[in-house]
């Protein structure tokens, strides 16, 4: 079997049935909240990736969100489903993938409820089963593997073109020095908390040292912030919203951060986002295994995925 062939027939796999969250649901089997506004692929490893923004659909009876930010993370979610397709290709094992396909301007899943849905129940509904999915697939997790690792997956368009990696730390936070960053005072508010409790990492090493995953993107070619080359990030920068704040906890064994992907050559071509997913996958194995002492399997004999390869979506 060519490579071609089998990332097809991988893609392929995915079925479609419906579900809610809380239901016993097979592993790489897509499954669909009310009205198949949330999708949910549930995986077998401790990666949870969610997808709140990157949806298209605009059902006209669902009355637009009329404050806040409504225009929608443009690719993320092709970019989240390539990931999930990549982790799969490369180690043989689904990651859990949480996928909003409201667009935002009927529902924002990284607000608070009141903010979230202004009062339509059907949006209610699907922001519930949103985060319903994401605390299903992390509870699933934490019973399998003892942890989860939460990637809540957006894009931006701020002027400096890296990848903004938030741990719930803006970036006048970030300014201060490495001995205020391990003080326990920002380790409780991180979202990588749990990581510098059960493991031992000084939390600034976590943030921009060189076992961060900043350092491991920019090892493999994807300039990001916080990193060792930019610690400190430039203004504006997102640091991670209600999605983290929620269920990143630390007495669940729930870790992670929120990945903001600038669009100029990651997420604008599907070349690029395939660039981007392999090259993310590949610093997530290095960050497992020096971070949180857990080995992303690799399958047996599976074929090498270039960095050029396409995959249509």
């Amino acid at each position: 079997m060519n490579q071609k062939t089998s990332i097809l027939c991988l893609i392929a796999s995915f079925f479609m049935a419906v579900a809610v969250p809380g239901a016993d649901l097979a592993t790489g089997t897509s499954v669909f909240g009310s009205r198949q506004f949330i999708e949910y692929i549930p995986g077998s490893l401790p990666i949870v990736i969610a997808s709140p923004h990157g949806g298209s659909e605009r059902p006209e009876d669902i009355p637009d969100r009329i404050h806040g930010v409504t225009d929608m993370d443009a690719n993320t979610q092709e970019l989240a489903k390539t990931l999930g397709k990549v982790i799969l290709a490369e180690t043989g094992q689904h990651a859990h993938l949480i996928l909003c396909r409201l667009h935002r301007i009927k529902v924002d899943a990284n607000r608070r409820l009141l903010d979230a849905v202004e009062g339509n129940a059907d949006a209610e509904k699907a922001w519930h089963e949103h985060h319903g999915f994401i605390e299903q697939a992390c509870q699933q997790s934490v019973a399998k593997h003892g942890f989860a690792f939460l990637i809540d997956l957006h894009g931006h368009g701020h002027p400096d073109p890296r990848v903004e990696l938030g741990y719930l730390h803006d970036a006048i936070d970030l300014a201060d020095c490495a001995e205020a960053h391990d003080e326990s005072t920002y380790v409780q508010r991180s979202s990588l908390r749990w990581v510098v409790e059960q493991r031992g990492i000084r939390h600034s090493d976590l943030l921009y040292g060189s076992r961060s995953l900043g350092a491991l993107l920019e090892l493999a070619g994807f300039p990001c912030t916080p990193s060792q080359m930019k610690p400190v990030p430039s203004h504006p920068f997102f640091r991670g919203g209600y999605t983290l704040t929620r269920h990143c906890r630390a007495e669940e064994n729930i870790t992670g951060l929120q990945i903001e992907a600038n669009r100029p050559r990651l997420r604008d071509t599907a070349e690029n986002r395939l660039k981007f997913a392999i090259a993310l996958t590949k610093s997530l194995r290095t960050y497992f295994k020096i971070n949180l002492g857990f080995e992303l399997a690799e399958t047996q004999g599976s074929p090498a995925i270039l960095p050029t390869f396409h995959i249509s979506e």
